[in-house]
C-alpha cells in the first residue's frame, strides 16, 4: 500500500511539474513571437533599403537616358546640318560637273606625241578644283 504522505505529495508534484511545463511553453511561445516580430521588422527594414536602392537605380538610369537622348539629338542636328551643306554643294557643283564631263567627252582625242591645248588644261584644272571643293574638310 502507498503511504499517505506519498499519496498527498504526488498531486502537488504533478501540479508543480505542469506549472513548470506551462511556464516553459509560455517562454518558448514568447521567444517565438519575439523572433517572428524581429524577422518581420528586419524584412520591413530590408524592404525599405531595397526600395531606396531601386529608386536610386531608376534615377541613375533616367539620367543616363537623358544624356543619351541629348547626345542623339546633338548628333542628329550635326547630321542634318551636314546634309544641308551637302545639298547646297551638290546643287552648285552638279551643273558644273555635268558641263565639265560633257566637254571632256566631246573633246577630240590627242595624238600620242601631242601636248594638251590650253582649253583642255583649263577644263582639267576646273574639274580638279570642283572635285577638291566637293570634299568636306
Amino acid at each position: 500500500m502507498i503511504p499517505l504522505a506519498t499519496a498527498v505529495a504526488a498531486p502537488a508534484v504533478a501540479a508543480a511539474s505542469y506549472r513548470a511545463l506551462a511556464a516553459g511553453i509560455l517562454v518558448l511561445v514568447s521567444l517565438l513571437l519575439a523572433g517572428a516580430a524581429g524577422w518581420v521588422a528586419n524584412g520591413w527594414r530590408h524592404g525599405a533599403e531595397l526600395a531606396d536602392l531601386q529608386r536610386a537605380h531608376a534615377e541613375f538610369r533616367a539620367t543616363l537616358s537623358e544624356t543619351a537622348l541629348a547626345d542623339v539629338q546633338a548628333d542628329a542636328a550635326t547630321i542634318r546640318q551636314a546634309a544641308t551643306e551637302f545639298a547646297t554643294i551638290q546643287s552648285t557643283l552638279a551643273p558644273r560637273m555635268t558641263a565639265l564631263t560633257k566637254e571632256l567627252r566631246n573633246a577630240k582625242p590627242l595624238p600620242a606625241d601631242c601636248r594638251p591645248d590650253p582649253v583642255r588644261v583649263r577644263n582639267l584644272d576646273a574639274a580638279i578644283d570642283a572635285a577638291n571643293k566637293s570634299i568636306p574638310r
